[in-house]
């Protein structure tokens, strides 16, 4: 279903969150057990306790899978994320309020891509750390200590291609780069044959430093793939400035199938979503299943509200 138009750029952003803030959503989704700070934020426990059956908590997170209860009951259900049906009936008619600071991209995108397809009226939230745990290896090409293991490329729920590029030879690999350069590199070496390389930065950073960073990190990557006259820029924390790069991308390669590879920011990631459902049929978005390290991040920065559509006319 072509949500073309549908997304109404629109972001409200919070030093602090309060009630007041999201009195308007029907329901709220988030994780249950995140190990950040941001992940869960105190909000949603005080919201719960009122028992109204607003917040919907996602826990025991499996690749395809997870467990599900409202505030007003401790029992958990098991819902599938390639079921449609399941996930529409858990966020309800909205509006939504979807968390999306500790939940992984592939259990947050099969509901914006649900919700968004159904007309649901969604909002995304953010939340930025307020720093990174520095990487204990003074050699390490990385500044940041942020993976324990990655599970290796997997399409995202409800994002599975049955049938690759028409042209093999017309293909780009947008890689939307973070702190982790070697995401992007186990990723472009599976797709045959290699495609010319566009990366997007998130500049400005949620840091003043951090795009630097990111560039330092990439280096290996951006060397071996000559992808240095192919770098823009979106704000880290705006999925859609991500959106409007991949939409000038497309004028610029025209015919071209797009590989994204969704390896920096949440926000970044959240872009190649909706991007992927604007443009389903020359999009492919390629994830590595990072499992996090413990204690990656600490305290919570800036708080990013989107308004992702899906208003019904």
């Amino acid at each position: 279903m072509d949500i073309t138009g549908v997304i109404p750029r629109h972001t409200l952003r919070f030093a602090n969150l309060g009630e007041g803030d999201v009195g308007r959503f029907a329901r709220i989704v988030a994780a249950k057990s995140a190990t950040e700070a941001r992940g869960q934020l105190p909000l949603w426990d005080a919201i719960a306790s009122q028992a109204s059956g607003r917040v919907i908590w996602i826990d025991s997170v499996a690749r395809e899978s997870v467990l599900v209860r409202d505030d007003r009951t401790a029992v958990w259900q098991a819902v599938n994320l390639n079921d449609d049906d399941g996930l529409l009936a858990m966020v309800g008619a909205g509006p939504i309020l979807l968390d999306i600071s500790g939940l992984p991209n592939s259990v947050w995108a099969p509901i914006v891509k649900v919700a968004l397809q159904s007309r649901v009226e969604l909002f995304a939230l953010y939340a930025e750390p307020d720093s990174y745990r520095p990487h204990p290896s003074p050699s390490s090409a990385s500044y940041f200590d942020l993976t324990a293991r990655l599970e290796g490329l997997a399409p995202l729920p409800g994002f599975a291609r049955l049938s690759g590029p028409p042209d093999e030879n017309r293909c780009l690999f947008v890689a939307l780069l973070g702190f982790e350069g070697n995401r992007p590199s186990c990723l472009i070496v599976q797709v045959d044959p290699l495609p010319r390389v566009v990366s997007i930065i998130g500049v400005p950073g949620f840091q003043l430093e951090f795009p630097a960073y990111t560039v330092a990190c990439n280096r290996q990557f951006l060397d071996d793939n000559r992808a240095y006259g192919e770098i823009r820029f979106a704000r880290a924390s705006c999925p859609f400035e991500v959106v409007s790069q991949l939409r000038e991308l497309h004028r610029d390669y025209a015919e071209h199938y797009f590989y994204i590879a969704p390896v920096g920011t949440k926000p970044h990631a959240l872009g190649a979503v909706l991007y992927a459902l604007e443009c389903p049929g020359m999009t492919e978005i390629m994830f590595d299943h990072p499992v996090r390290k413990l204690g990656r991040t600490s305290g919570v920065g800036t708080i990013h509200m989107y308004d992702l559509g899906g208003h019904r006319t």
